[in-house]
């Protein structure tokens, strides 16, 4: 049974069949619809005998789960990352003895040739849904949608430039619109000069290098980096909005890596894309800023931005407090 895009929100809040397939390029989206239809069982996710996430699994593995009974009652949820061919016997089994567990069949891109999803297309017991990423034509159009969903008004020329500048796959453009909601702060208004300093990679040698320094826990680095950038002018707003894009290009990959995809993974879908003499320095800061870390990241570089734009704060100070604060704490996670 083919979902077609009008059907699909109502069938994941609500599934109507027990057997989903979920495939397409999009593997954020794939991911994303597979977590939603865990949790439209109510209870499963929290409940070890009521849920199993299978990587690639065989056929027998996957029969096995589908068909075995909650110890402690209620629906269980089967999720299958990385579905193969060899799954379609199993399939054509549980569609001739339907489980009661809702069982997710988790995938990339399948071509019309496929049996798996030839199978799912054509077996009402089936939800075949597919995931696409969302055409570049209509992209700030759907950027300026959810953002005005989360009360964000965005001038056209900057959601014109986040659609240039962000991919249309669902997870990236989702960690995205996050960041910029929150940038977008009290006022939430978000203008081209906003879009392009949270998104777009930018400063000079010395502010760059006293955030990578604060960032990969090196104290002394970044003391002494700053101290550079102060005597080369840099003011410290202008050097949290630099802090601020990196953090927000940061929390894209390690959104993607909350989600599974390894840090190498995850770096190559940043935008824009991470110099290679910088991807061993990114690929150390992935492994210390995991996602709630980088949140709290953002949140202090928030604060100090605002700080510094009060008159009778001393700005320098409070920058080089705030970055200090943040090597340390990456110092900590790099020896924990």
């Amino acid at each position: 049974m083919k979902l077609d895009a009008a059907r699909i929100d109502a069938f994941l809040k609500a599934p109507t069949a027990n057997l989903v397939l979920l495939h397409g390029p999009d593997a954020g989206l794939v991911a994303e619809r597979g977590l939603a239809l865990a949790r439209a069982v109510p209870g499963a996710l929290n409940d070890p005998f009521r849920f199993a996430e299978l990587s690639n699994p065989s056929a027998d593995a996957l029969l096995a789960e589908a068909c075995a009974a909650a110890l402690t009652g209620g629906k269980r949820v089967v999720r299958v990352r990385s579905a193969a061919e060899s799954l379609i016997k199993a399939l054509e089994k549980l569609t001739d003895a339907p489980p009661d567990a809702l069982v997710i069949l988790e995938t990339g891109e399948l071509t019309a040739k496929s049996k798996l999803r030839a199978l799912a297309e054509k077996t009402p017991a089936i939800a075949s849904i597919a995931c696409y990423a969302i055409d570049q034509a209509r992209l700030p159009q759907v950027i300026s949608a959810r953002l005005r969903a989360r009360g964000v008004t965005i001038d056209q020329d900057a959601a014109a430039w986040a659609a240039q500048n962000l991919t249309g796959e669902e997870g990236p453009l989702g960690q995205a619109l996050e960041v910029l909601g929150l940038y977008a702060g009290e006022a939430k208004t978000l203008s081209l000069a906003d879009v392009s300093a949270i998104l777009a990679d930018g400063g000079d040698a010395s502010t760059g290098d006293a955030i990578d320094a604060a960032l990969t826990g090196d104290l002394a680095g970044t003391d002494k980096a700053l101290s550079l950038a102060y005597e080369e002018g840099a003011s410290p707003v202008g050097l949290i909005r630099v802090l601020l894009m990196e953090l927000a290009r940061l929390r894209l990959a390690a959104g993607a890596m909350a989600e599974g995809a390894s840090a190498q993974e995850a770096m190559a879908g940043m935008r824009p894309p991470v110099f290679f003499k910088r991807q061993p320095m990114v690929q150390k800061m992935l492994r210390l800023w995991p996602l709630h870390a980088v949140d709290q990241a953002l949140a202090a570089a928030l604060a100090a931005e605002t700080a510094c734009k009060t008159t009778h704060i001393p700005d320098e100070d409070y920058c080089r407090q705030t970055m200090l604060a943040l090597a340390t704490r990456a110092r900590g996670a790099a020896r924990g």
